[in-house]
């Protein structure tokens, strides 16, 4: 791997150090020294030979050192890539991580899961049912890949009482990393992609509220996921009559040594928060700035501590960072428009590129990482006409999260096979079906939401 990298490092670098870019592909020293950075970084986050967040800062690195002095005359200040790595953005995804934090913390999470399993012991559909949609409603706010650990944790003891191939076992092991990554897309934290998707779209002043994208993203994912659960009945339960396993299953045991006046507090400033993401656009603060309540109330107060607050995942903001700050190159140097001019992808309306990106996002997504994927393609979609980027930059953003067919498609899933007793064929058949139905759902429900909320214009395809 280190060997097969060396190479493939000094195939992308060596054409920008003689211009053989600029004669290839007509690109300016700019543009071509631009180029080698994006596949150097690209090659790095797709294999992760260095850690993703090392890669966040050689971006920043490479663009200082290399890109900047090969400008010339017009080159932009430091500031312009420094202020991708603690912008608006950033902002926004640091208040969701204290967000999850808290939840996590205090317990709430926990709580609802508890509960959701104890009430539905009775039904085998219900009970799968249920998990998801409580699985996914946490993955909107906290990691997805975190939320299907603790929801694995916490069915654990079930699937310690049932067989391998019982089929319980397998809709669970099923429900819970496939809802964790539908869950992702229903708000703009609730993913890396959909964070590093409004960066670049703030980056070219294209605002999109938190209300909005909840209005077309929780229709998707709230059918997505009883569709699943229709999906696992149908492959699973309904061949299983037995309704003993299900009257056996015990639930874990959580520690309730919090109290419940802690517990409301902590949910109190959750709630206080998630309705100013939400108001945004009626009282004019940055989802940004309003990222900022939890990170000084939790901290401030003591909610949570210092080894809290050192165990965010900084490094994440530092991928996000390099991300952004990679987008922002290929908009500087006029990259991005020079692959839409080559391709020709202005020529296409805005429902075209709409389905184009979100099915080259989702094929991707089936063999790399989501955030990878979203790195390496949103870049391309600033280069479009103004009134194209958007449905192509969301179209991207989704597509990314909905590809599961694979254990190596997402964290999530890769989890879930570590427990065994599902095969690859297994989450193949099933995670295919319920990627290729959660991405019709989005390109349906998804863009007739988007169109009535008038945030995009699909009357010409």
């Amino acid at each position: 791997m280190i060997r097969a990298g060396i190479v493939f490092l000094s195939l992308s670098i060596i054409p920008a150090l003689f211009g053989w870019y600029q004669m290839w592909l007509g690109l300016s020293g700019p543009q071509e020294v631009n180029l080698a950075i994006a596949l150097v970084v690209s090659f790095l986050w797709v294999t992760e030979l260095f850690p993703l967040y090392v890669t966040g800062f050689l971006v920043l690195f490479l663009e200082l050192v290399w890109l900047l002095p090969t400008w010339g005359p017009g080159a932009p200040k430091t500031i312009t890539f420094l202020s991708c790595y603690f912008s608006e953005t950033i902002l926004l995804f640091l208040g969701g991580f204290v967000i999850s934090s808290a939840i996590t913390f205090y317990g709430l999470d926990s709580s609802i899961a508890r509960f959701v399993i104890q009430k539905t012991k009775g039904s085998a559909f219900l009970l799968v049912l249920s998990l998801g949609f409580a699985t996914a409603f946490l993955s909107c706010f906290m990691n997805n890949t975190a939320t299907a650990a603790m929801m694995l944790g916490l069915v654990s003891s079930m699937m310690k009482s049932l067989e391998d191939n019982n089929p319980l076992r397998k809709s669970l092991l099923f429900m819970v990393p496939f809802s964790a990554n539908l869950g992702g897309i229903g708000t703009p934290v609730g993913t890396l992609p959909n964070v590093i998707g409004i960066g670049y779209l703030q980056e070219r002043g294209l605002e999109f509220g938190f209300l909005n994208w909840m209005g077309f993203a929780f229709p998707v994912f709230i059918l997505s996921v009883l569709a699943l659960a229709i999906l696992l009945y149908i492959v699973y339960l309904k061949k299983d009559q037995s309704r003993n396993s299900i009257s056996s299953i015990q639930v874990s045991v959580i520690d309730d040594s919090l109290s419940k006046r802690d517990r409301s507090i902590a949910l109190g400033i959750i709630s206080i928060t998630i309705l100013g993401w939400i108001t945004s656009d009626w009282h004019g603060i940055s989802n940004g700035t309003v990222a900022l309540f939890p990170v000084i109330v939790f901290f401030g107060f003591r909610l949570l501590d210092l080894k809290e607050f050192r165990n965010l995942s900084w490094d994440v903001l530092i991928l996000m960072g390099g991300g952004i700050a990679l987008g922002k190159a290929f908009e500087e140097t006029g990259l991005a428009k020079h692959f839409v001019e080559v391709f020709m992808l202005g020529d296409s309306g805005q429902f075209g590129l709409f389905l184009f990106f979100s099915l080259l996002s989702l094929g991707l997504s089936c063999f790399l990482s989501n955030t990878s994927v979203a790195n390496l393609i949103l870049p391309i979609t600033m280069g479009l006409p103004s009134h194209l980027i958007l449905p192509a930059a969301i179209g991207a953003t989704i597509g990314a999260s909905l590809a599961m067919p694979l254990p190596v498609s997402t964290p999530p899933n890769a989890l879930a096979f570590s427990y065994g007793g599902i095969r690859s064929i297994e989450m193949l058949k099933v995670g295919g079906i319920i990627s290729v139905i959660a991405w019709t759902l989005f390109v349906s429900i998804g863009g007739f939401m988007l169109h009535i909320l008038e945030i995009v214009d699909f009357s010409k395809f």
